[in-house]
């Protein structure tokens, strides 16, 4: 009886365990619910999949971005390569986010910058990414004339004490060394060490077939048609990009790129024309944003300052007062934006000097010319008395419609103080080397963004950066001007600063090097299909990596491609148990994975895929635990493993088994005990 009673207190105590288990058990589905829709909701990419093809008019000249001075070399080398920082805006305010940073601080007299770099981010060719590259790429716009070298001069040295920190001593507190060395669209991307050390970086043939850490990865560039990237399949960012692949395809002139966009034979244009822009807010499907804001882009006239006689500064001066800016504008530059007329962006506040600049007055052009004795030709143009005529080149890039037009404008209000204009048209290529190679030119259009802070334009006004391949390709160099410029970048009080950049901003005008024409306000476009552009001052300039396609699939390429494991590792594990026509028929399902997964689309092949699975398991009738491509699509993008309903059941189902054999193991024994 003792015995009988023992027992019976046995099982009411295995029961209640098992009950429970069971509890805990629901009380983990549950969970695990409430938690895959909390990752669901997380996940990086809505969709996953597509190509998003970028149309433009122009070519680019290198895809390195230490080398890179214009916006089609840099668009697509900002998707090949990583930065430390970035410029974004994050709670709504444009300021600064990691990129290979996952933090960062700053000593308290701004001399020290600690980073401390991800350790998972790889270069394109398996290369691990380390602080040494870091320390390799910021010591070579140190010992190299590069076009940026200027932002970085403040640098005393960079430390590296191990693989995965980045120590950056200033010799003095910066005011633009975070935003104009590291965190500026073209200055801060890192190269791989071990693919440029001992190289001469300007030849080195990695500059036009490169090999990055960002979230694409270069695949083939046909020159004057497209250049093609692919997914990074082991970008550090979990579960990005969202894209397969990114081209950048090149169209013969404005006309084409727009027919392409309306069509839907590009996805999206880096920038509208200003005259085409409500042609393009008209177009079915196609969604136009602002770019470049709090930038200040200014759009204006560059002169060959060492020329003659445009070397003289009477005679600069003369062409800033014939330009009609205003007729300009509403003619040939789709009426937005405002009349520019200085260096700086109305844009920078306290920087800009409203004060500066020539107002339209060409009986003042004419009597400047007069005073200089430069005469009348028979056929109304000017001559110097030397035998020189008034007659200049003036440069735009091929298939710019605006400019080509505002170009036919700038000849016909020129021609009234007798000055001839040529225009004439160059690929972006050549009119790079033209301009900042060979110095071979007159007048030329160009544009720069003077934000976010005025020293950016140090590159374009400091007699320091005249050197071939750099931006000052109108040569300025003024001894006074290059003084302040080095002093503000030594004075931290923002006061000062504004009023040395005011003093600045009036000597240039003074001398006359540009024509400003317009403060820009820039659209860009792209079709509603393709979602998730970055929401930063100059999109094309950011990583891509969140652009999605409203047409992919839902499950990531990552999840495809661990299903398509699964099911090829359970058939081998299988197969000596499978019929030739079960084997067949598995196998075939795992080829149709893999197809889908080829042509983009994942959740077929993730859906082939598990049924090649589950048929595999199903036909050895032998009980398998079950790994899912969701389970290890989130361990790879380091979150809480997420369960599908199915999972959860068997999960369930399990536990119940375990609860009934260990019951029917109590009763087992209680039924020994009573023989006993």
């Amino acid at each position: 009886m003792r015995n009988i009673e023992g027992g019976r207190r046995i099982i009411i105590s295995i029961i209640a365990i098992a009950m429970v288990i069971v509890f805990i058990t629901q009380i983990l589905v549950f969970t695990s619910n409430i938690y895959t829709a909390y990752a669901q909701e997380q996940r990086p990419c809505p969709r996953y999949g597509g190509t998003l093809v970028i149309g433009r008019t122009g070519d680019s000249s290198t895809l390195n971005p230490l080398l890179t001075i214009d916006d089609d070399s840099f668009m697509v080398a900002n998707q090949i390569f990583s930065s430390l920082i970035e410029r974004a805006f994050v709670d709504g305010q444009l300021g600064y986010k990691g990129d290979l940073a996952e933090e960062w601080n700053i000593s308290a007299d701004g001399k020290t910058l600690f980073f401390r770099i991800v350790r998972n981010a790889t270069w394109h060719d398996g290369t691990p990414l380390t602080a040494q590259d870091v320390k390799f790429t910021l010591e070579l716009y140190l010992k190299e004339p590069l076009p940026q070298s200027s932002f970085f001069r403040v640098i005393e040295s960079v430390d590296t004490p191990d693989n995965y920190t980045v120590i950056i001593r200033l010799k003095q507190p910066s005011p633009t060394f975070i935003p104009l060395a590291l965190a500026f669209w073209r200055n801060h991307m890192i190269i791989p060490k071990h693919l440029y050390e001992g190289t001469n970086i300007t030849t080195n043939p990695y500059n036009l077939k490169p090999i990055g850490s960002g979230p694409f990865r270069f695949v083939e560039w046909k020159k004057g048609d497209y250049i093609l990237l692919e997914r990074n399949e082991n970008y550090f960012k979990a579960g990005l990009p969202c894209l397969d692949r990114i081209i950048i395809k090149q169209l013969p002139n404005t006309e084409a790129m727009l027919t392409a966009l309306s069509t839907g034979e590009i996805s999206a244009v880096t920038f509208v024309p200003e005259p085409n822009l409500d042609q393009v807010k008209s177009m079915p499907g196609v969604k136009t944003f602002p770019i470049f804001t709090g930038l200040g882009l200014v759009i204006y006239i560059g002169i060959n300052t060492q020329k003659y006689p445009l070397s003289i500064k009477e005679v600069r001066q003369a062409l800033n007062y014939a330009i009609n800016r205003e007729e300009l504008i509403k003619l040939a530059l789709g009426g937005v934006g405002r009349v520019q007329k200085g260096i700086f962006s109305s844009e920078l506040g306290p920087f800009h000097n409203p004060d500066v600049g020539y107002d339209y007055n060409p009986d003042k052009a004419n009597q400047i010319l007069d005073s200089l004795g430069f005469k009348r030709g028979p056929d109304g143009i000017r001559v110097t008395p030397n035998g020189t005529k008034l007659s200049f080149r003036l440069y735009f890039t091929a298939g710019d419609l605006a400019r080509m037009r505002a170009s036919e404008i700038v000849k016909e209000q020129l021609k009234k103080i007798g000055v001839e204009i040529i225009p004439q048209s160059y690929e972006s290529p050549t009119l790079r080397e033209l301009l900042t190679v060979k110095y071979d030119f007159d007048l030329t259009w160009f544009g720069h963004a003077t934000g976010p802070d005025p020293d950016r334009l140090y590159v374009y006004y400091h007699g320091s950066a005249i050197r071939p391949g750099n931006w000052n390709y109108i040569r300025y160099n003024n001894s006074e001007v290059n003084r302040l410029w080095d002093l503000s970048r030594v004075t931290i009080d923002p006061n000062e600063r504004a009023r040395l950049f005011r003093e600045i901003e009036k000597i240039v005008m003074e001398d006359a090097p540009v024509i400003p024409i317009q403060e820009r306000v820039l659209y860009a476009a792209h079709r509603e299909e393709f979602q998730g552009f970055p929401p930063g001052p100059y999109w094309y300039a950011n990583h891509m990596e969140k652009i999605w396609w409203t047409k992919g699939s839902i499950r990531s390429p990552w999840e495809a491609k661990q299903a398509i494991l699964n099911a090829s590792a359970m058939l081998s594990t299988a197969l000596t148990r499978l019929s030739q026509d079960e084997a067949s028929r598995i196998r075939s399902l795992i080829n149709q994975a893999n197809e889908s997964y080829k042509a983009g689309n994942y959740d077929k092949a993730y859906e082939l895929a598990s049924q090649a699975l589950s048929q595999a398991m199903k036909a050895t009738e032998t009980p398998t635990p079950q790994v899912t491509a969701t389970q290890t699509q989130t361990q790879t993008i380091q979150k809480p493993a997420q369960q599908q309903p199915q999972e959860r059941q068997d999960y369930t189902l399990a536990i119940i088994a375990i609860v009934i054999v260990i019951v029917a193991a109590a009763l087992a024994f209680i039924a020994i005990r009573r023989r006993r």
